[in-house]
Order: C-alpha cells, then structure tokens, then sequence
C-alpha cells in the first residue's frame, strides 16, 4: 500500500478504530523509517512534506502521532516545534490534560536525547505547555495562587526533597538526588523525607505517539518506608506507578500542611506533583540537565551560573521571577571504583591513545558529522582507538560508512565500574547533546582531560578549558593531545583540580542552599 494510500485510510479511523489497529500503525511506520533511511534527504524530505500535508486534515490526536514521527525521522527542529504548537493548540476536548502531560514528556524527552530536535522556540514552546499543564491542574484541584504555611509555623530542621523517579544506584539523577538529601542531614542538620512522585514520563491518558518511551519504575520501593546512604538513613515514600493521581496529590499536600517543612526542594523539575506541593510552602528546583534553567513553576531554583539569555524567555513562560535563580556549582557523587582493569582485561589496545565516548543514549546522540571527525582521526593516527562505553545498539553500522573508524573501534556496552574503565582511557570525548555530565566528572577524577563542544552538561561540568568551538577544532585538539606530550600532563592535572570542585557538594550546594534559607525566610528575592 502507497503512503498516501495508508495515511488516507487511517485518516477516516475513528479513535476506537485507530487504537485497535495502533500496532499495526506503529510496526507500518517503523518499516517506512527503515525505508526513509535509504533515501536521499530530498527523497525523505519531500515523503515526510507529503505525510506533513495529510496529517492537516487528521483529527488532532492522530495529527500528532503522524508528526511525532515527521519529528523523530527528520532529525530536524522544524518538526518538532510544529508538534509541540499543535499540542499547544489542541481543545482539551480533544487533547485532555492527562494526553498533553504525556506528549509533553515524550516530546521532551526526545529533544534531551537527540539535540538536532531543538531549535530556537523549542524550550519555550515546552515551558509554555509545561504552565498550561501546571494551570490545569491547580484548577482542577482548586487551587488559586500560592498560600504558605506561615513562616513561624514551618519547622527550620524539616526539607521534604521530592523527585520524579528513583532507581539504583547506577543511575545519575538517583545519585544526585541522594547526594543532595546527604549534604542536607549531615551538614545542614536537617531531617530529610524523599519522596517520589513516580512523575517522570507520565504514560497516564497517553495518546498515539510514535514509538513511546517509558520511564524506568522499581515497584519493590513502594514497600521501602526508609533508604540508606552513606550511613545515613532517610525517611522514604514512593507513589503508585499511577500518576499523575489527583487523590495522591491531595494527599501529599496534606502531609506538606500537616508536617510544615520549612521548604520543599525539587530533584529535576518538569514534576507538577512538586510544584503543586510548592504552593503550600516555598520550593527550590534543582535541574538535573543543569546546562539550563528547569522546567518547574516553583518559586525558586539552582542553577549552574546565571540564566543565559535564551533562559530568560523560559522563565517567562514559567511565571518565575529571573531575579530568584541563584548560582551554584553542580557536583556530583560516584559509585564508589571497586576493580582495577587491565587494558587487556577489556580488550582495548596496550599501547593505543583511547578516546573514551560515554553515554545511554549514542544512538540518537552520535551523528553523522561526529563520526566523520572520527574517521579522519584514524586515518591520520594507526595508534588512536575510540571506544564506547554505555548503549550504542547500532555501533556496527559504522563498518558502512566510515571503514578506517571501524578499525580502531572497540564497543564496551554497559559497564558498573565506569572508574575502572575511565582509568583505562586516555582522552574523553564528547559529541553534540544535552546530557553526559556526570560521566565527564568520573573521566576528569581519573585524570582524563575532556574535549567537548561549548554547550550541554558536559561542557558546563568540564569548564571553559576543555571547551572547543566545533568539530574542525575538536579533531585539531585530539590530535594535539595526542602528539604534544607537555600539553596532555598539564591538562591532566587541571581535569583532576576540577574533579575536586565538581565533588565538593559541602561547600557548593550546602553554601547555597544556606543562602538560599536566609532569602526565604525574608521573603525576598535571590
């Protein structure tokens, strides 16, 4: 059957109709994203154009199934703002508020694991459906505007810390989060109660979107009435795997006014159980993408540095007066290094110079242009090996374009001891996206230099000295590590010095978070 033929038919389904035939949809439309990629970019232009213009006259729910995947195969920010201003747009008897969370977070997520979605307009488009959602719910639940427990009542020991999921210890932003609540107890002298609002990738009321993504929940926590780190203990709640739950945020807001923490801080934001919980008493968002201000309407959030200017109009959206951000360094915590490889041990090349590239998302995050800088790297060097570390499912289709880069390759998959491996490399290296921040911290604690590209976590966490302006100078830079012997030495030793900074939590966050105390309790701004 033609596309036009296809999307034609579809396009008379009812919604019963469509749902029942969605897996068929779905498994026509990945084979066509396999088609598409054997095309020519015209040829897959002028096809995603054609689905573009039949998708117009499709009911807005489907209008959006057929552009999440116009988004996601085009690699293009065109797409992608479209999409998000038909959600935007869309009636709430059409696209409910529970449909509009879940494409929020798809689209959303989607954007942070490949940067070539993000264009201009991106964040802000999010920020403004992030509000509208925000709004919907407060209205739902009957709440008007921000009314604190007074501040005499609040009790000064007590921070509830919430985020919008917890896994294991393998997993940043969970370490971020615990790192955060340790340096609260053990420094601050707080009582800490975790919760997790199970918020992260709502899938409630989820609407056709192609190839839906889902967030990672551990069931067994919901049993956990405490959590245990670095010798310290926390008290814990975990919600259903239900929400966004009306009765379970009416419950929590309860607890907030019957417990009355002095504030509530916010691990990640994009949490609207959080933020409806900051109406009741004051609330400090800390971004885990840190590289940028994070989607929360609370009053207050951390940041890495100032809010840059393409923040400014985010915050707008948000409602969140600029003059409340406040600077902190972001550090983070390690799973502790418990082997010690040989290079032997993980099959990479003794007397090779190793780039180390790190990462759970390199499928979407590796493109094109990152790999040819590679190639001409190993065309230039017999010695030099590149090797990846995390997922990266489709490695081996380098072999087909880029046959000197496959030579020099070496694929790890998942690795536990990311110390150990890092103690193997020489050189970590970047490619263009938003995340990787705490992977760069564990290269530079074992003495890698870093070279990265001037935006993402990654730059923001390795600093202005491992900074390039584009991959023309980035191959330049490897190669000068490479060749330059001096040079390597002092950058290995200025990676370690900012090691130190990124783990010194005490002194960055507990700093600011003092600061940040005195400023609520006045009631004025950062």
């Amino acid at each position: 059957m033609e596309l036009g033929t296809f999307i034609g038919q579809i396009c008379r389904y009812s919604r019963q109709e469509y749902f029942e035939c969605y897996g068929q949809i779905e498994e026509r439309l990945h084979n066509l994203e396999k088609i598409l990629g054997t095309l020519e970019e015209s040829q897959r232009s002028m096809i995603l154009e054609q689905m573009e213009h039949q998708a117009g006259e499709a009911p807005v729910w489907m209008r959006i199934h057929l552009l999440s995947f116009c988004m996601k195969v085009s690699k293009t920010p065109a797409y992608t703002q479209e999409l998000l201003q038909t959600v935007l747009d869309a009636d709430w008897n059409e696209v409910g508020e529970y449909e509009k969370l879940s494409d929020y977070w798809q689209i959303g997520t989607a954007v942070f694991a490949d940067a070539r979605l993000k264009g201009e307009r991106t964040q802000e488009q999010l920020a403004a459906l992030y509000r509208m959602l925000f709004d919907a719910f407060c209205g739902a639940l009957g709440i008007k505007g921000r009314n604190y427990v007074p501040v005499e009542e609040r009790d000064g020991n007590l921070v509830f810390v919430m985020t919008s999921q917890v896994l294991g210890q393998n997993h940043a932003p969970t370490k971020t989060l615990l790192d955060r609540c340790l340096v609260l107890k053990k420094y601050l002298r707080k009582k800490v109660v975790i919760i997790n609002t199970a918020m992260q990738i709502s899938g409630k009321g989820a609407g056709p979107f192609y190839d839906l993504c889902e967030a990672g929940y551990l069931p067994e926590l919901c049993s956990f009435d405490h959590i245990e780190f670095q010798g310290e203990v926390f008290e814990f709640h975990q919600c259903a795997n239900d929400m966004p739950n009306l009765d379970t945020m009416v419950q929590l807001v309860q607890m907030i006014r019957e417990r009355k923490p002095c504030y509530l801080l916010d691990i990640g934001g994009s949490d609207i159980c959080a933020d409806i919980c900051g109406m009741f008493v004051p609330e400090i968002t800390v971004g885990t993408v840190f590289s940028a201000v994070a989607m929360s309407c609370g009053e207050y959030q951390l940041l890495d540095g100032k809010p840059g200017t393409g923040d400014l109009p985010v915050l707008e959206r948000l409602g969140v007066d600029a003059e409340k951000i406040a600077a902190a360094r972001f550090t983070f915590v390690f799973k502790p290094q418990e082997h010690h490889y040989t290079r032997q041990e993980l099959g990479i090349w003794e007397h090779g110079f190793v780039l180390m590239i790190v990462g759970w998302r390199l499928d979407s995050e590796i493109a094109d242009d990152f790999l040819a800088m590679l190639d001409r790297i190993a065309a230039q060097r017999e010695n030099v090996q590149v090797v990846f570390m995390g997922r990266y499912e489709s490695w081996q289709s380098i072999q087909t374009g880029y046959e000197r880069l496959w030579k020099h390759t070496r694929y790890l998959g998942k690795q536990e001891d990311a110390l150990a491996v890092f103690a193997c490399g020489d050189l970590y290296v970047n490619p263009r996206r938003a995340g990787g921040g705490s992977s760069v911290a564990e290269a530079l604690y074992q003495g890698l230099p870093a070279v990265t590209l001037p935006e993402g976590d990654v730059s923001a966490a390795a600093g202005e000295a491992f900074r390039v302006r584009d991959y023309e100078q980035m191959e330049r830079e490897i190669l000068r590590y490479m060749d330059d012997a001096g040079y390597y030495g002092r950058q290995s030793a200025r990676a370690r010095e900012r090691a130190k900074e990124l783990l010194d939590s005490r002194k960055s966050f507990g700093e600011a978070i003092e600061k940040l105390e005195e400023k609520i309790k006045d009631g004025v701004s950062c």
